[in-house]
């Protein structure tokens, strides 16, 4: 299995456990606990974050690829 899939679970278990801890930060103890579409809107922020983050990377690596692959390309 790839260990991207192999790792999700534990991931996401970090995202939550760090929603429940920012969330209750930020308005008192059991927050998180009382509210659980802020930490359902935190989870889908964290994954829209990720999903930018890793295009962005990718972005980059395409560009570089191109730049050093120009000269052969169009001499």
């Amino acid at each position: 299995m790839d260990h991207t899939k192999r790792d999700a679970p534990q991931a996401v278990s970090h995202y939550l456990a760090e929603a429940h801890r920012a969330l209750d930060a930020e308005f008192g103890d059991g927050h998180a606990a009382r509210h659980p579409e802020l930490v359902a809107a935190f989870l889908q922020a964290c994954a829209i974050e990720s999903a930018v983050n890793a295009a962005r990377i990718a972005s980059r690596e395409t560009n570089e690829t191109l730049l050093r692959l120009k000269p052969r390309l169009f001499g």
